[in-house]
């Protein structure tokens, strides 16, 4: 007990200098590490750190922080990082791990919920939340602007004929060059109009090759409807196009939710698809691509979600909650979105095994009371306490008899006559007889898509998020014109004339992360609310911050690269500026490349598995740039150019863009340094920029950082008005 006493004494004489030490002046600023360390001495405990290293990241006002109980120290230190803790195994040991953003309580559901509920009290009420959910939805998963379809006959096998049941695989171009693969399962016989159902897949080992999935589709086609399964984005044949890892990104939820909408138009499109029977069931991921779809198409008349309605898992697949579906209305989960669909009908399948485990008594009632709103509306749920997470046979039968009773399919196809599901009848195929392209994908298109990069291209093309060939946008630097992530910022660039804002991400300084407004949900919706009550659009974000912080040497640039990534998901931005800036030069540090090379292949990763660009901007001339970039080897870096640097250099502007070429050129910072305005600078010829991007054919962002007359710089709107006009003159002449 002495000796006990003695430690003690001694870690509290410790940390009584420690607070000394510390000063307002440095915001009290400790490296969390030593925090952590000052914890298991304090509380006598024991802390592991699972997942990413958490060395150079820096807590301000850090002793501040310590409570007289650990759990609450431990939430006050870890919450700034998004880190929690959870018990470790054994009593006062604890494990500290990254947030687990998608996954909650089952008391923080609860109140969730609650919370929800007491949004509305009727049908009236649960209208006006539901309507503005879906308008939300539609533009949280980027199809908003729904692109046209690009109307080609699909790729179709021959049909195998199965015993009450044939089978036809389908390639269907859903954008230009870019293809869904899936099966189509019909009834041997057709009379008149049949039910039609979709079938998307979740992460079950094989993809839509599964067996459960096989049988689905093939037991509900010999009940007499059309149904169809197809690939997850990155997986199966869709990987021949985007590769696997293409599905960790967000566009994987907009891209799933797209080949749906597809698929079901060209069912639909069958003289004998009845449009007023429309079914869609999916297990897992599938499971919450079905809440989704019945949330926001009103050509779906049955939705049977399987193990996946939960308030205590969002689904942590970026093809489930990589768009901000969830932020929408203030907030929402899985079970208001499967609430969206009453008064249609509705079976919600759970299981013990799983996050479906408490359906029968937290998220069901919360369902069943907004089936309340309309008289005879019918929802029904299929616990199965004992079973795990999958779409088996039990499963597969509450979903038959629901399909049936709703579409007026006939169940004697799949059940013997004592009521036994029986699926002896139906056989199950190997990957390569349900492929469209051939075995090793050899028989894709000429005009298939063959990267992620060209992907998200195509699409923000087709949408109208990014300017056709020979098209060009106007925007103004928010820092530049002393609005950094200020709400006067929308007012200032309108009054400026430009069509969009180059967000920055705050400042930097010491802290461990940028000064970052949109992080935070409340400032984030009025700043995208304010967007559009302005028409503006934000054509990129910046970290800024690089311009005098050290790149290749600064602690802590992995969460700097992460907060930014994130930041660009949460408000629909595509490209971040990242200047390598006076540390990271180059031309005079050529020793700091390789680590620099290092931290963009992370940062590359990062920003390939969310669907991002990150636009560097070096010292280096054009042929300099592109050693650089196939020596960090990810499509995800490219060059944000800025004419000021090859004009200060002395080099040829015009022939570096050509060297660069359209694909390698992300953004530009399409002005000069300080001293006159555009129209008015002898060195920098406009119309031949013009002519040199159109002859490339490159189209895209005109960000106006400098370029202000030396003799007025204050005059922000003068400015930077006179430059947006004459920018436009020349790149927006109609």
């Amino acid at each position: 007990m002495a000796v006990r006493k003695t430690i003690l004494l001694f870690t509290l004489n410790l940390f009584a200098l420690l607070v000394l030490a510390q000063t307002s002046d440095t915001k009290y600023a400790r490296p969390l590490t030593d925090v952590l360390k000052d914890i298991e001495q304090r509380y006598d405990v024991k802390l592991r750190i699972s997942g990413d290293p958490i060395d150079g990241l820096m807590l301000d006002y850090a002793n501040w922080h310590f409570r007289p109980d650990v759990e609450k120290t431990l939430t006050n230190v870890l919450a700034p990082f998004d880190l929690i803790f959870i018990p470790d195994g054994a009593p006062n040991k604890f494990k500290i791990q990254g947030y687990r953003y998608h996954q909650r309580s089952v008391d923080d559901a609860k109140e969730t919920l609650d919370y929800l509920a007491s949004l509305y009290s009727n049908k009236s009420k649960w209208e006006t939340r539901r309507d503005e959910l879906k308008e939300c939805i539609e533009e949280a998963i980027r199809l908003d602007k729904m692109p046209e379809s690009p109307g080609s006959k699909p790729i179709l096998s021959d049909e195998r004929k199965m015993d009450g049941y044939s089978v036809q695989n389908i390639g269907l171009e859903v954008l230009p060059g870019f293809y869904v693969a899936g099966t189509i399962y019909r009834p041997t016989k057709i009379k008149g109009k049949i039910p039609v159902v979709l079938c998307p897949n979740g992460h079950f080992p094989d993809g839509r090759y599964n067996e459960q999935i096989q049988k689905r589709c093939a037991g509900l086609a010999r009940m007499g409807a059309v149904a169809v399964n197809y690939d997850l984005f990155g997986w199966g044949e869709s990987a021949l196009q985007v590769g696997y890892e293409s599905h960790q990104t967000s566009m994987a939820n907009t891209i799933q939710a797209l080949n749906s909408f597809r698929m079901l138009d060209y069912l639909l499109s069958f003289d004998y698809a009845d449009p007023d029977r429309v079914g869609i069931t999916g297990g897992s991921g599938g499971g919450s691509h079905t809440i989704l779809m019945s949330a926001i198409d009103d050509r779906i008349d049955v939705s049977v979600p399987t193990v996946m309605m939960s308030a205590i898992h969002y689904g942590g697949c970026p093809c489930e909650s990589g768009n901000p579906i969830h932020f929408c209305g203030g907030g929402t989960n899985n079970v208001e979105l499967a609430g969206m669909f009453a008064p249609k009908p509705q079976l919600v399948i759970s299981d013990g095994g799983d996050w479906t485990a408490n359906v029968p008594d937290l998220e069901f009632p919360f369902l069943k009371r907004i089936y309340g709103f309309y008289d005879g509306a019918i929802v029904k749920n299929a616990h199965f306490p004992k079973e795990n997470h999958d779409y088996g046979p039990s499963k597969r039968t509450a979903m038959y008899h629901f399909m049936a009773e709703q579409l007026n399919l006939d169940k004697s196809k799949v059940f013997a006559k004592n009521g036994e599901l029986d699926e002896s009848a139906i056989k199950v195929e190997t990957a390569d007889d349900m492929k469209i392209f051939g075995t090793e994908g050899e028989k894709l298109p000429e005009n298939a898509i063959r990267s992620f990069d060209e992907l998200v291209q195509v699409f923000n093309q087709e949408t109208g998020r990014k300017p056709k060939s020979g098209e060009f946008k106007i925007a103004v630097c928010d820092w530049m014109i002393l609005k950094r992530q200020k709400l006067g910022v929308f007012e200032r660039t309108a009054e400026i004339g430009a069509d969009g804002i180059e967000l920055d991400m705050g400042g930097l300084g010491i802290r461990p992360t940028w000064d970052n407004k949109m992080l935070n949900p409340i400032e984030r919706k009025i700043f995208l609310d304010k967007l559009k009550e302005y028409d503006l659009e934000f054509s990129s974000v910046a970290m800024s911050g690089f311009y005098s912080q050290s790149f290749p040497t600064r602690d802590g640039v992995e969460r700097l690269i992460d907060d930014c990534i994130n930041t660009m998901n949460l408000i629909g931005v595509k490209v971040a500026f990242l200047p390598l800036g006076v540390e990271g030069d180059l031309t005079k540090f050529p020793e700091r490349r390789t680590a620099i090379v290092e931290r963009l292949k992370m940062a590359g990763k990062k920003a390939e598995a969310a669907g991002v660009v990150i636009g560097i901007e070096t010292s280096l001339d054009a042929k300099g740039e592109i050693e650089l970039l196939e020596e960090i080897g990810s499509p995800a870096i490219k060059i944000y150019y800025n004419f000021q640097n090859p004009l200060e250099a002395g080099r040829d502007l015009y022939q570096e863009l050509k060297t660069l070429g359209k694909d390698r050129i992300c953004q530009i910072h399409c002005t000069d340094t300080d001293g006159v305005l555009l129209e008015n600078n002898t060195r920098l010829d406009m119309h031949k920029v013009k002519e040199t991007l159109d002859e490339m054919g490159w189209s895209g962002w005109l960000v106006i950082e400098r370029s202000r007359d030396a003799n007025n710089v204050r005059d922000v709107v003068g400015n930077f008005g006179a430059n947006t006009r004459y920018l436009k003159s020349i790149f927006q002449k109609k």
